[in-house]
């Protein structure tokens, strides 16, 4: 627990995470945002043992510990995540999806049978393969979406610049990005936990970040390979109503495409209220 893990998948690929919580616990896979990596969504590991959870944090293609695949679908996730399950012993287990790894929560709950117990999407990106998909978004968001569903060259040259920048300039560029949040989140992001982990992980991105990030984006507007209608799984969406990273509409959206699912609205809450209440929320998910 709280040390970082490699195993090598079948294909030769590696595959990084890192364990929070109660080694006993409740197992919950949990995948970051986009960029991110396996330190990026637990910020308190006491709660999470006191609250009687076992947190498997994940790296995704490209970040962290995990090998770059050039060509990984949203589909190929879930082999990654149970071959893990497996090798670690846990044979059945809920997700959890913060921002853009929502889609990859989704697609295990999809596709992974009764392996998966339930999950949790939170601040969650939706399906961007709509006509009206990009509706909500600024309109310099709705290019880079574009670009990216294009598959262009220059949002993937653009990725990978803007993580550069990140990995030498952390402080800076957390001042940059900071201004662009709603005012909860700045205020989150201020604490001296969260900052200092957050700059940390600017230094330590892979090399393969930037081009992870574009992939991510690609994977984001393309078609996501299965029928959300399909899933059976209990699924609970959070969604903070002040988000201005990943507009409300993406949990509207997923709501409605998923039977049965349960909108969690968060009245004046942001992008990374995740912080503050991922013991809820990974208890309600260990309950379903």
């Amino acid at each position: 627990m709280n040390d970082s893990h490699v195993i090598v998948l079948p294909d030769g690929r590696d595959l990084g995470w890192l364990e929070f919580g109660d080694p006993h616990g409740a197992p919950v896979f949990a995948f970051h945002g986009t960029p991110g990596s396996r330190h990026q969504i637990v910020m308190d590991d006491e709660s999470l043992r006191n609250a009687g959870l076992r947190f498997v944090c994940v790296d995704r293609p490209g970040y962290g510990l995990s090998s770059f695949r050039r060509g990984h679908r949203l589909v190929d996730w879930p082999k990654d995540v149970a071959h893990l399950a497996t090798r670690v012993g846990i044979e059945k287990f809920a997700v959890l999806g913060h921002s853009g790894g929502g889609p990859f929560a989704v697609a295990c709950a999809a596709l992974l049978g009764d392996r998966v117990s339930a999950a949790a999407i939170v601040s969650g990106v939706g399906p961007l393969n709509g006509p009206h998909a990009f509706d909500s978004m600024k309109k310099s968001e709705q290019i880079q979406m574009k670009l990216s569903r294009r598959r262009s060259r220059i949002m993937r040259a653009a990725c990978v610049s803007q993580m550069e920048a990140f990995r030498h300039w952390p402080s800076w560029s957390l001042n940059m990005m900071t201004k662009q949040f709603a005012l909860a989140d700045r205020g989150i992001l201020a604490r001296a936990n969260v900052r200092t982990t957050m700059e940390l992980e600017a230094t330590r991105l892979s090399r393969t970040t930037g081009r992870a990030v574009a992939q991510d984006l690609e994977i984001f507007t393309a078609d996501w390979g299965f029928d959300l209608g399909a899933i059976t799984v209990p699924v609970q969406i959070w969604q903070g109503d002040e988000d201005l990273s990943v507009a409300p509409a993406h949990a509207h959206a997923m709501h409605e495409a998923i039977p049965g699912s349960v909108l969690h609205e968060m009245p004046g809450a942001g992008h990374f209220f995740i912080f503050e209440r991922l013991d809820e929320i990974g208890l309600a998910l260990s309950q379903c």
